[in-house]
């Protein structure tokens, strides 16, 4: 489907339409699910996502990368021209989707073997020849500050701060034109909450959008352009 006129001059990179999602009653949950979310992100912006209810907002977060299917709605994402449902795609066409990053949890990466193939896998997996995608990830390897040594080691052999360091470098080697960010920045030490700010500074700069949870406020008013609140009805 072609970008319609009024998403494609209004620089809208993802549209949700009237999203619904069931929450997994058997973690506890305390809200019945998400119920008729609508919004737009526009190139350029930071959104911080907030709700009374934390799970809510992981819950959206995932709905957003493709991680759990929707119950009903639409997630608009625009893709080399063309204009894609996400749930009208397959697992494995969202995986190969590079219009969406995710920036999770570091401790997800424990199982690579190496930290440069840990970099590197997303981008081969988009189809970028190994080469080009090794040279990529030293360009941004350099720049977090990882130390060369530490590049082939298996990343559950780095210090807690290191993994973050390759968990950004991981994120940011790829041109996405949205990144969900779904990383406590509170587990974030001074030096990588900083590094991670001057990125999204940097691919905002770009027209790329951004939305997670900014629950530090002074992070939060660093970066952020705006608060998107979700209503999340309660268990009767």
């Amino acid at each position: 489907m072609e970008t319609p006129f009024e998403i494609r001059y209004n620089n809208i990179k993802l549209q949700v339409e009237r999203l619904y999602k069931s929450a997994n009653r058997l973690d506890d949950t305390k809200f019945p699910g998400l119920e008729d979310i609508s919004f737009t992100l526009k190139g350029g912006e930071c959104v911080h996502l907030h709700s009374y209810e934390p799970a809510a907002n992981k819950l959206l977060l995932d709905t957003l990368t493709g991680r759990i299917r929707l119950d009903a709605g639409a997630i608009w994402v625009e893709h080399q021209g063309q204009w894609l449902n996400l749930p009208q795609l397959s697992p494995r066409q969202t995986r190969l989707l590079q219009a969406i990053g995710y920036l999770g949890p570091s401790e997800l990466l424990c199982s690579a073997s190496t930290v440069i193939g840990c970099v590197s896998q997303p981008q081969i997996e988009l189809g970028v020849s190994r080469t080009q995608a090794e040279e990529q990830s030293h360009h941004i390897l350099d720049w977090v500050g990882l130390p060369r040594r530490l590049w082939h080691r298996a990343p559950k052999q780095l210090a807690p701060a290191e993994l973050h360091q390759v968990n950004l470098a991981r994120t940011f080697a790829v041109d996405h034109s949205i990144i969900v960010i779904d990383l406590p920045l509170t587990q974030l030490d001074p030096a990588n909450q900083t590094r991670l700010l001057k990125l999204i500074a940097y691919r905002k700069a770009q027209d790329v959008c951004f939305i997670g949870q900014f629950d530090q406020e002074d992070l939060r008013t660093q970066i952020c352009d705006r608060t998107l609140s979700i209503y999340v009805p309660t268990l009767a």
